[in-house]
């Protein structure tokens, strides 16, 4: 195993699981805009369309095809040598678990 699965296996073993609690806990107008800036700010060349004057059941349907792991990814930079980079929005929803248990 190399030193970024080693940081991978890290991530989703102690974050993922906190992630979901957070972002399960939102309302979606606000899940809406947390996924919403995590998409941007990854696809900085695509940013998020808006398919239909209704975004939330948008980003709904697309988070049920594709799974919040999905975003969960996007939230990260993983280097070949293990170090990482976590997307402020990421380290806010970690404060945010620290209040929810």
């Amino acid at each position: 195993m190399n030193q970024s699965d080693l940081s991978w296996s890290f991530l989703t073993g102690y974050y993922y699981p906190k992630f979901r609690v957070v972002i399960k806990n939102m309302e979606w107008d606000e899940r809406y805009e947390f996924l919403k800036a995590l998409y941007d700010d990854k696809h900085k060349e695509a940013l998020w369309e808006e398919r239909s004057d209704e975004p939330i059941k948008d980003m709904m349907e697309y988070v049920a095809r594709k799974d919040y792991f999905h975003f969960f990814c996007m939230a990260f930079t993983v280097q070949e040598d293990g170090y990482y980079t976590i997307h402020k929005m990421m380290r806010e929803a970690m404060r945010k678990f620290r209040t929810l248990r």
